[in-house]
């Protein structure tokens, strides 16, 4: 197979898998949450999360990628 059509393919299959970014930081209505602050401080800067699947809530930011955040006995791991 040509290395150019192989690039291609690879690219067209990526374009519509959804992306999903895990951040350090987190940015809600201009509160910054990070690792180590509580679920709490998470859930009073950003609200509630888009979905959760177990320990990772993820939240869609407007005008970013979904951003994933890991928690862990009450703090946020990313």
């Amino acid at each position: 197979m040509n290395l150019r059509y192989g690039l291609f393919l690879v690219g067209i299959t990526l374009s519509g898998a959804p992306m999903v970014t895990h951040a350090r930081t987190l940015e809600c209505q201009g509160t910054i949450v990070s690792e180590g602050d509580t679920e709490q401080q998470l859930l009073d800067a950003c609200g509630e999360p888009t979905s959760r699947q177990g320990a990772n809530w993820q939240y869609d930011i407007p005008g970013s990628l979904p951003v994933v955040v890991t928690l862990g006995e009450g703090l946020i791991m990313f």
